[in-house]
């Protein structure tokens, strides 16, 4: 267990892939009181967070594998899972209203509330045009597809894809030059 403890979430997360258990006990001991503290802050019912925490560990075991140190870090990962997880609790329960009402800063990772990244998204979103902003902000902090991010805006797939490249191209040369 000593070596599963020392070793990094990416190297955890490789093991994990393999069915590796002691490596899922450290991971999940690693991160569990922040995905519960993360699921319990967003949701709009407290008492299911122990339910979305362990629907979202059954989907680290499964997808492990699927986890690409080159797109993010294993934490960014994690709360995506986390985010979705919750957005399909929502779906299911059919409320609307907490998909309608979304606070979406509030999406953000939790080690990135009040911080100095968060912060910088925040400012670095405010230079991009407000039609490209909502759709990064649907479908990227949202937890929406881009599918129903086109059709909450009733946009076409296209124009929608087309918005959220330019906004990102903005956004990227925003956040070069800071």
């Amino acid at each position: 267990m000593r070596q599963a403890a020392e070793a990094g979430d990416s190297v955890l997360l490789e093991r994990i892939a393999g069915g590796d258990i002691e490596a899922f006990q450290t991971f999940y001991h690693r991160h569990s009181g922040r995905v519960l503290a993360y699921a319990r802050q967003l949701g709009r019912r407290p008492d299911l967070a122990e339910d979305v925490v362990q629907e979202v560990f059954v989907a680290v075991w499964r997808k492990a594998a699927s986890f690409q140190a080159d797109r993010g870090d294993p934490c960014g990962w994690l709360y995506t899972i986390t985010r979705n997880k919750l957005v399909d609790l929502w779906r299911k329960s059919g409320d609307t209203e907490a998909l309608d009402g979304l606070d979406l800063h509030r999406l953000a990772r939790p080690e990135e509330q009040g911080g100095d990244l968060l912060l910088t998204m925040r400012q670095a979103l405010t230079q991009v045009a407000p039609d490209q902003r909502t759709a990064i902000e649907l479908a990227y902090f949202g937890g929406l597809t881009y599918e129903e991010t086109a059709e909450r805006l009733r946009l076409p797939l296209g124009t929608l894809k087309s918005r959220i490249r330019s906004g990102l191209k903005t956004l990227r040369l925003v956040l070069e030059g800071s």
